[in-house]
């Protein structure tokens, strides 16, 4: 998946080029939702490729855990959730961000 995929290229008064806000859905939690223990190693890019084989949905498994704060890696041993159902999360992601005006 494109990570840019919804962000569109605008142009400022003065022509710069300038990118739109990519708006992220909210995640709710599920049943289905797998809670998985931080190793050393672990990044949000390297587990979004290990569960959902495409590092570009980093995202999803950041926005679903509290725990997030900007950083690349989470905080070693504490359990997160990953989200194992994610085509309403992606579904979500296209319909807010379709282009618009």
């Amino acid at each position: 998946m494109n990570r840019y995929k919804h962000q569109q290229v605008k142009r400022d008064i003065n022509g710069r080029r300038k990118l739109s806000t990519i708006e992220y859905p909210k995640i709710v939690s599920k049943n289905s939702d797998m809670v998985y223990r931080v190793k050393q190693t672990d990044t949000y890019t390297g587990l979004a490729h290990k569960f959902y084989q495409d590092q570009s949905l980093w995202w999803i498994i950041a926005r679903a855990n509290d725990d997030f704060k900007g950083n690349i890696k989470p905080r070693v041993g504490i359990k997160i959730v990953i989200p194992r159902d994610i085509s309403d999360i992606l579904t979500k992601l296209n319909r807010d961000n379709s282009y618009r005006e």
